[in-house]
């Protein structure tokens, strides 16, 4: 199946239908300025029995991030690619008791992995995800994704 992901409303749109769970998360894509993505979701549909968001609601967010992140920079470069997550690790550092804020970006070497995909068709690509803002963080997750052109 082609995705063309070209914008954030399209994307948003695209998560819901491809993914139910992110509809029943709330989730929202509240900017994309070419570099990083942020997704919202409220804390009322992911809240656990602590008063503050579900740690699976978190780590739910910034796959999503990191996938629609790769998705958009795909479509802005005419690539047809299917993307999986294979390798995370995260770090849940304080509660969230507030609307919840995922900030993804690529990695440094983005620019060597489009070249990689375009060249060989495959490639792997690490995206950086934040839960919260950036000098205080609640969580940090950094996952690796595969990706292959079709």
């Amino acid at each position: 199946m082609q995705l063309k992901i070209d914008t954030p409303a399209i994307l948003e749109e695209t998560l819901h239908r491809l993914i139910p769970l992110s509809r029943h998360m709330g989730i929202t894509v509240a900017d994309y300025d070419g570099k990083r993505l942020s997704l919202k979701a409220p804390l009322a549909a992911n809240i656990n029995h602590q008063e503050s968001a579900f740690g699976g609601s978190l780590f739910c967010l910034a796959a999503l991030g990191g996938w629609g992140l790769i998705h958009l920079k795909l479509t802005e470069k005419g690539l047809d690619c299917n993307t999986v997550v294979g390798e995370t690790q995260a770090s849940y550092l304080k509660p969230v008791r507030e609307e919840i804020l995922c900030q993804v970006a690529l990695a440094d070497d983005a620019e060597g992995f489009f070249a990689q995909l375009t060249a060989k068709g495959r490639a792997r690509t690490q995206v950086a995800a934040i839960i919260g803002s950036r000098d205080d963080p609640a969580m940090k997750c950094t996952a690796r994704y595969h990706v292959k052109c079709r």
